[in-house]
């Protein structure tokens, strides 16, 4: 699998807890109910507490909860107001105008200068943080200016990047107050005292078992969501995360009432259909297949990517996975902003057509074993030879296979991404399409297309969604006619909350301080 910065090396259970945008109703602060915490199923421990260096699935957990953003994500995706309450955005520079009476979890006001700071240090190459590229374009040299007496922090580049705001709902974008900025490295092993800017804070720190977090007072910069309801109920006061790495184990657990809230990739999800329980599908990889285009390989050949299209049938690979993703028109799904979904300007499935130009071609298979054991993995293959290809699959670790395909390291001719896309947007994808190859840059593919190109830096030039959403089908046109990448299905999570429990899903995750609770 593979991140919007590196490589996960998780298995795909452990991505499920993924969170993305999202917070709560603005005109509803914070007052905390129910009898008991509310019991939240997380995979694995934190790797860091410091939202800027989070790279695994409940870093952002940790995240969300304690640092707010200053803008987040709503069920289409659009922008809403967080710590901010409005912006101007040009294609290179945004300014945002912060609310009135922020603090930290200190008490302490939360200032402009404050908020720059924190954007300044997680924008610093040298502080080597997550999502950069996706906020502020790849390599991207980054301006943060303050007005404490305006409320307004000013973030300028030096090139158009238009994901500049709505890349501020990232988790590795969560704001910082001073005591966390002047002790990073404390900051990164637990809590420190008055750094937080979010709704709640770790107050109980267990490893291995446990982590306690209660709501802030008082706190209310939760945004206003227009188009994602927020549930009926109130907000738990108590938080508490329990590491379960067994989704049979967690599904027990949550069925027993032992737990509020689990994720599941697997068959357990079947088990809360109907009964009472609040279940929420949504994507959590992206998968499609991407050629190594480089002199030497048969990638490089648009015939033989266009007879590898023609012999995968996206529908037959969803079943792989159970049938219960949505079949890919682009690199990302329908709820990607501009994504395609229209099926003509993607090559249809041909098998005949196939076996004519892929008979007896040899080919070099490579993915990561990390979805599913790689069946994935294993239907490309046998799709392929039944074109009637020599196919030598290398299905590894995903460890192994990022060094191979996403470092380059390795011989291979086609390999399976599997995208976790927390953003949820084009440019996640796109930036792996493009520009330098390893390691000057991360077009692991070596794909060299002027179309695809041109239509990508036009997207990050407007902030007009009707604009950036033509120049988005015009980028995309040029990369699946010439079929540079072969869109196949995406593979589901179930968000499942018990009988008296719900929450807020945007952006394709469950917001962790949306849980409500009922009775």
């Amino acid at each position: 699998m593979v991140r919007s910065r590196s490589a996960v090396p998780a298995a795909l259970a452990a991505a499920a807890a993924l969170l993305a945008a999202g917070c709560t109703t603005s005109s509803d602060p914070s007052g905390g109910g129910g009898s008991g915490p509310f019991r939240y199923a997380v995979t694995s421990d934190a790797n860091t507490f410091d939202p800027a260096l989070g790279t695994a699935a409940t870093d952002y957990s940790f995240a969300r909860m304690q640092f707010g953003n200053l803008v987040y994500r709503d069920a289409d995706q659009s922008v809403v107001p967080g710590l901010a309450e409005k912006w101007t955005a040009k294609p290179d520079s945004a300014t945002f105008t912060l609310r009135d009476g922020l603090t930290c979890s200190d008490g302490k006001p939360l200032s402009a200068t404050d908020v720059a700071a924190s954007l300044r240090r997680w924008a610093d190459p040298k502080t080597g943080a997550a999502g950069t590229g996706l906020a502020f374009g790849p390599g991207a040299k980054v301006t943060v200016s303050s007005d404490d007496a305006a409320r307004t922090v000013t973030v300028k580049l030096a090139r158009p990047w238009s994901d500049l705001v709505p890349a501020m709902s990232m988790t590795n974008a969560g704001i910082v107050c001073p005591p966390g900025l002047k002790d990073p490295k404390a900051l990164g092993q637990g809590p420190v005292a008055g750094a937080g800017t979010g709704p709640y804070t770790l107050t109980d720190a267990q490893r291995g078992r446990q982590y306690t977090f209660k709501l802030r007072d008082g706190y209310n910069a939760f945004p206003a969501y227009q188009k994602a309801k927020t549930p009926a109920g109130e907000r738990p006061s108590t938080v508490r995360l329990s590491i379960v790495s067994n989704e049979s184990t967690a599904a027990n657990q949550l069925s027993t009432g032992e737990l509020d809230y689990a994720a599941f990739t697997g068959p357990d999800a079947a088990r809360f259909a109907g009964g009472g329980y609040h279940v929420h599908v949504q994507p959590l990889l992206r998968m499609f297949a991407v050629f190594n285009e480089r002199k030497g390989h048969p990638g490089a050949d648009p015939g033989f990517r266009r007879a590898v299209a023609q012999a995968l049938d996206p529908a037959a690979f969803n079943k792989v996975y159970g049938g219960k993703g949505e079949v890919m028109r682009s690199w990302s799904d329908s709820t990607s902003q501009c994504a395609n979904t229209d099926g003509s300007i993607v090559t249809a499935t041909d098998r005949a057509a196939a076996k004519k130009a892929l008979n007896g071609v040899s080919i070099k298979l490579s993915g990561t074993n990390g979805v599913a054991g790689g069946s994935g993995n294993t239907y490309v293959q046998e799709a392929l030879r039944a074109a009637g290809a020599k196919v030598a699959l290398r299905n590894v670790d995903n460890a192994t296979w990022a060094s191979d395909v996403l470092a380059n390291k390795g011989d291979w001719d086609v390999t399976v991404m599997a995208h976790l896309n927390f953003q949820g947007t084009l440019t996640a994808g796109a930036i792996l399409l493009t520009g330098p190859n390893p390691p000057a840059g991360r077009n692991f593919g070596g794909i060299g297309n002027a179309g695809f190109d041109a239509g990508f830096a036009k997207a990050m030039s407007t902030t007009d969604d009707a604009g950036k959403c033509a120049a988005w089908g015009e980028a995309q046109k040029a990369l699946l006619q010439r079929d540079d990448v072969v869109p196949l299905s995406t593979v589901p999570v179930a968000f499942v909350l018990g009988k008296n429990a719900d929450a807020v899903v945007t952006a394709g995750a469950v917001d962790p301080t949306s849980f409500r609770v009922k009775g």
